[in-house]
C-alpha cells in the first residue's frame, strides 16, 4: 500500500476537477482522474505528469455503474486505497431562464439526477471499502466530499433577500438538495468508521457550465474542496463554502 494519500476525483479531466487534481498532488497525493472520455482522461493526467506530479487516469462513467465497479476495483489492484473520495463530476441540463420548473420534462428531471445524484451515491457505494481501507493506513482521515452547490441550500432558495432566490431550476436545485441529503445521512452512518463526508459549494466559477459569467476563477472554486482533503481532522456532515457553514 502506498504512503501517500490517493484522491479518485470524478470528472478531473477540466474545469475545477481538474484544478482540485494540481491542487492535491502540489500536496503529494496520488491524484487519480476519473473520467468517461479516454482521450481527455489521458491528456489531463499527461499533463499534470509532465509537471513531475503523481497523476494517472481511471476511466469512468458515472451513469453505467458497471464502469464504476469497474474502477473501484482497478484502484483497488493498483493503489489499495482511496483516502478522499471527491464526486466532482455533474451536469446542468435546465439552466435557462426559459425552462420554468412547471413545464420542465420528466426526462430532464431523469438525466439530472441519473448523474447528480445515482452515479454519485453509487460512485460512494463502490469506493467505500478503498476509503475503508485508508482507514487502517494512518495516513490522513478518509473523507467523501461531494461537491454540490448553494443551490441546493432550500433555506437560501426560499428566503427573497437571498442572492440566489431567482435561480429557481428545479432539476439542477433539487439534486443539488439530494446530494445534501445524502451527505447528511452518510456523515451519520460512516462516523464508527471515522470516514468523513461533507458538500462543498465552490461558488458561481468560470467553467463551461458556469460559463465565463462567473465572478470565481477555478483556483478559487477548487481552494474549499483542497482545504478540506488535506486536513487531518476535518469536520463531517457539513455543507461548506470559503465562508463558512451553509444552511441546509
Amino acid at each position: 500500500m502506498t504512503t501517500k494519500p490517493v484522491t479518485f476525483i470524478t470528472g478531473a479531466n477540466k474545469g475545477i476537477g481538474n484544478e482540485v487534481a494540481r491542487q492535491l498532488a502540489q500536496h503529494d497525493f496520488t491524484v487519480l482522474i476519473g473520467t468517461r472520455n479516454v482521450q481527455r482522461g489521458e491528456a489531463a493526467a499527461e499533463t499534470l505528469r509532465a509537471e513531475g506530479f503523481d497523476v494517472h487516469f481511471v476511466p469512468i462513467d458515472i451513469n453505467d455503474e458497471s464502469s464504476i465497479k469497474d474502477a473501484a476495483e482497478t484502484v483497488a489492484r493498483q493503489w489499495k486505497q482511496v483516502t478522499v473520495l471527491i464526486n466532482n463530476a455533474a451536469v446542468n441540463y435546465d439552466f435557462s431562464p426559459a425552462t420554468r420548473p412547471s413545464t420542465l420534462s420528466v426526462d430532464v428531471l431523469k438525466d439530472t439526477f441519473l448523474t447528480n445524484v445515482f452515479g454519485a451515491f453509487a460512485t460512494i457505494h463502490h469506493f467505500l471499502p478503498l476509503l475503508k481501507q485508508a482507514g487502517t493506513a494512518q495516513i490522513l482521515k478518509p473523507q467523501i466530499i461531494n461537491v454540490s452547490s448553494t443551490l441546493g441550500s432550500l433555506t437560501a432558495l426560499s428566503d427573497p433577500e437571498h442572492y440566489y432566490y431567482g435561480v429557481n431550476t428545479v432539476a439542477y436545485n433539487s439534486s443539488k438538495s439530494a446530494i445534501n441529503a445524502i451527505t447528511v445521512a452518510l456523515a451519520k452512518d460512516l462516523v464508527e468508521d471515522r470516514i468523513s463526508v461533507n458538500s462543498i459549494c465552490p461558488g458561481w466559477v468560470k467553467t463551461d457550465m458556469g460559463t465565463d459569467d462567473a465572478p470565481r476563477t477555478v483556483e478559487q472554486g477548487a481552494s474549499i474542496i483542497v482545504k478540506l482533503a488535506t486536513m487531518e481532522n476535518p469536520p463531517t456532515g457539513k455543507f461548506l463554502d470559503d465562508d463558512g457553514e451553509i444552511l441546509w
